[in-house]
């Protein structure tokens, strides 16, 4: 589970699973979750083009929608796996829903997802992005070109991040030399969290931080991040191909692609 930033979603988050008239019940949406965790995760698995990964999951979400199109809890399918999917694509299974749910809170899932998608959208070249750290240093996105950059943002106080940096860690021992570079982004405010947090993890990689509050965070504002741990993995041609990738999706990529 993702530590939530956006006050639209803590709404979200804490209402749970929506029920109306037309609904599943609880036990059978949770059950329905489990399997399009797996489905997602055996898709991720296959050794195919990203593209047609993309479509299989459009694949997999449009026969689910079109079965309970007044059901709210679709709204929250996309922001856990509409991020791999492409713009339109995503559009297009909004529109599948029906009108008459769209003032359902459920709805900010679908809208900020669009909203992420409107700027980094798998399959095209991730934005130009200028990164200055806590020394005044800068640091170009452009000159990591060629190398395989994984963004990874995550804060010194959120669990669910931090359970995560053993397995990243792993992957850039394993594959720093064959050309990946990772990029720690972190939500903190408080640089000395930041700092201690780096430390206890051995997080050897770069590391970047605004220290503001996440609610005037430009990375986070521009790049629409509501939750963390988030990501973004961009290949040697500054293609994106991946974001809010488990580090299981992670390490599968880079075993097919080295």
């Amino acid at each position: 589970m993702r530590c939530i930033l956006s006050f639209i979603l803590i709404i979200c988050f804490n209402t749970g699973f929506s029920q109306t008239g037309q609904d599943k019940s609880a036990s059978e949406t949770q059950t329905y979750l489990s399997q399009m965790q797996s489905f997602f995760d055996n898709n991720e698995s296959l050794n195919i083009p990203d593209s047609l990964k993309r479509q299989n999951l459009y694949n997999e979400l449009r026969s689910f929608i079109i079965k309970q199109p007044k059901d709210e809890n679709d709204f929250m399918l996309f922001y856990f796996y509409g991020l791999n999917l492409t713009y339109k694509q995503v559009d297009t299974l909004v529109n599948l829903i029906d009108s008459s749910i769209y003032n359902s809170p459920q709805k900010a899932w679908a809208d900020v997802t669009l909203k992420r998608l409107s700027v980094v959208e798998n399959g095209k070249p991730f934005p130009s992005l200028t990164l200055i750290d806590t020394a005044g240093k800068p640091l170009s996105l452009s000159e990591l070109k060629g190398k395989v950059v994984l963004i990874d943002v995550w804060s010194s106080w959120c669990g669910p991040c931090r359970e995560q940096i053993p397995d990243i860690r792993k992957l850039y021992k394993k594959y720093n030399s064959k050309g990946l570079e990772i990029i720690g982004i972190s939500m903190d405010s408080d640089k000395q969290s930041w700092l201690k947090a780096i430390r206890e993890d051995k997080q050897t990689w770069k590391a970047y931080c605004e220290l503001v509050n996440w609610r005037i965070n430009k990375f986070s504002m521009r790049f629409s991040v509501y939750g963390i741990p988030a990501n973004f993995l961009i290949d040697e041609n500054g293609i994106l191909v991946g974001q809010d990738m488990s580090p299981g999706s992670l390490k599968l990529w880079l075993v097919q692609h080295y």
